[in-house]
């Protein structure tokens, strides 16, 4: 059974594709985890036998997490889980051409490492653009490197 779970949250799939990208490189370096859409998503997924959690979400608008992901938000903001003692990773997909510039990766801080208690066990991954390029290639690459080993 998976200990790690990645909620990811994406309108033009690039998030998505970044999630199962990072799944694929966690596998192979023996991590089990599971990788579910925040559509489907709820607050069970936060209260169950997980210790590791990431997070993707692209950012839209004025800085706001994109739709599919504000929605599992609001969803679970009446419950309030506890993340404490839980491991915190998470990646935003933006363009660093606007003024809040992943600025999603500020909502999930806040949501789930501030009010929830998680604990951020590694600087956000930050993609600037699409994740397709070379370097964003292997930026995720060597975010995962790092990761891998902080998770159990």
């Amino acid at each position: 059974m998976a200990n790690t779970l990645l909620i990811y949250g994406s309108l033009t799939g690039n998030t998505e594709g970044v999630a199962y990208n990072v799944q694929s490189m966690l596998r192979e370096k023996g991590k089990e985890i599971d990788v579910k859409n925040a559509i489907d998503a709820d607050i069970a997924d936060l209260t169950g036998s997980y210790s590791n959690y990431i997070f993707a979400c692209s950012t839209w608008d004025d800085g706001l997490p994109v739709s599919d992901f504000n929605d599992f938000l609001e969803r679970i903001s009446s419950s309030q889980p506890s993340l404490a003692g839980k491991k915190i990773a998470m990646i935003g997909l933006g363009d660093s051409n606007y003024v809040h510039f992943c600025g999603a990766i500020s909502v999930m801080e806040q949501a789930f490492i501030a009010k929830m208690g998680g604990e951020k066990i590694i600087e956000p991954l930050r993609i600037d653009g699409y994740p397709e390029m070379e370097e964003n290639k292997t930026h995720v690459q060597e975010w995962v490197e790092k990761l891998a080993p902080l998770i159990n």
